[in-house]
């Protein structure tokens, strides 16, 4: 019972009156090592060419920006990008993608729900 305790307190914060939602960090080389396996893929290097999307990659992104609380030069680092508005330009093409194909949305949905009950912070 104090564990379901401890481990709700540990999502709340509470700022005066109001309390709020705390989300955990997760490392970046837990996303993707969990991605990298998933799809059987090597997330981090870059593919050059006209080929199709490299949707798990583009995944790896937006994991990692939405779950790590990094910024983008450090994300286009790991990624090896140039600069770092790849990075931004990736998650942009992603959810444009996803506005599209809705079974891409609930993809990364789908893999984002698996990782954060398997992955523990």
């Amino acid at each position: 019972m104090w564990d379901f305790i401890k481990s709700i307190k540990d999502c709340i914060a509470i700022s005066g009156s109001e309390s709020k939602f705390v989300s955990k960090k997760y490392s970046v080389n837990d996303v993707i090592a969990y991605v990298a396996k998933h799809f059987r893929d090597d997330i981090v290097m870059v593919k050059k060419g006209h080929k199709e999307k490299n949707l798990p990659r583009w995944f790896a992104i937006k994991l990692c920006q939405g779950l790590t609380g990094l910024n983008l030069q450090v994300l286009a680092d790991v990624f090896n990008v140039e600069h770092y508005s790849a990075i931004s330009k990736t998650v942009g093409r992603l959810n444009t993608l996803m506005v599209e194909d809705r079974k891409v949305k609930l993809q990364l949905d789908k893999l984002q729900d698996c990782l954060m009950s398997e992955v523990k912070v």
